[in-house]
């Protein structure tokens, strides 16, 4: 039974489905039975022709509310009308064919409700197929491997302001709209990574993850990546002007930006490296370059 007091912050958590009948009542069940119990549920059946619908009206719960778009609109204006909807103070989002741990919701809001200098957490998880065996376990990586693929997973909890600030998930980021949403959220609040496992993901050949190749989502988030990198590569190059500017207080400001937007960056730790000696040290290697050259 939920035993998490009522002053907690609440928790929005959107549910959006479309033809997900057949796993639908597990993911519901594992949101209204957290021992967090300050939240709201969030269903929003996209235009279902199962009984998806009927089924999540079976439960009766104060918590838990179901909008019905009538038609078949997409998951990315699913979750934005879910989330408009939403009057939690921390949000995050599931799909009908996974679920939560019974302490999920419990130990990433602890976190955000310890740490103010988190802004969004997530969690390593499982995978299962549709006969609930075990198929293995799914690590998250560190926010900053972000620009290599999406290491977030399905398990994740934010606060309100980074919605505030990043906005609506972006449709034309199909198939990869979370991947999209989580740089975004990246370049302005700070992530952390859970190790432990809080969440369930279903292997079966109704996920979205089947329906559509491999090779086109790898395709969709190589486009986001790039656009992202941009914002990096930017930072780098005008700081890098500002170093041989000799301006390097600006010099060290675009280099930290750039580095905070992508870490692997060799050639920009090396010029922040050069101007933290010291800025006659650098004029000294400097001059010392351009004698040899001239020899």
């Amino acid at each position: 039974m939920p035993n998490s007091n009522h002053s907690d912050p609440k928790v929005s958590i959107i549910l959006p489905s479309y033809n997900g009948s057949k796993f639908i009542k597990r993911s519901i069940d594992s949101c209204l039975r957290q021992s967090y119990c300050n939240i709201e549920l969030i269903i929003i059946d996209d235009g279902s022709t199962d009984n998806t619908l009927e089924i999540s009206r079976t439960f009766r719960d104060k918590r838990m509310g179901i909008i019905s778009t009538g038609r078949n609109l997409g998951i990315v204006e699913s979750l934005n009308i879910g989330f408009n909807f939403a009057s939690g103070d921390y949000l995050t989002w599931t799909s009908d064919d996974n679920y939560y741990s019974l302490d999920a919701i419990k130990i990433m809001a602890n976190i955000l409700n310890k740490t103010r200098s988190v802004d969004f957490v997530y969690s390593n998880y499982s995978v299962i197929d549709e006969n609930g065996d075990f198929i293995k376990k799914g690590k998250v990586k560190k926010p900053a491997l972000l620009d290599i693929d999406n290491y977030i997973g399905g398990c994740f909890l934010y606060r309100r302001s980074v919605y505030e600030k990043v906005g609506k998930f972006n449709k034309d980021a199909f198939l990869v709209e979370d991947y999209e949403y989580w740089l975004r959220i990246r370049k302005n609040f700070n992530m952390k990574m859970l190790n432990d496992n809080l969440y369930t993901y279903t292997m079966h050949s109704g996920s979205i993850t089947a329906k559509h190749k491999t090779e086109a989502i790898q395709q969709q988030v190589e486009r986001v990546r790039e656009g992202y990198m941009c914002l990096w590569r930017k930072e780098y190059f005008l700081g890098r002007k500002h170093y041989y500017d000799r301006n390097y207080k600006e010099a060290k400001k675009s280099l930290i930006k750039s580095l905070l937007k992508y870490p692997f960056n060799i050639q920009a730790i090396r010029l922040l490296l050069l101007i933290y000696l010291n800025p006659r040290i650098v004029s000294n290697i400097r001059m010392l370059k351009n004698r040899v050259k001239k020899n």
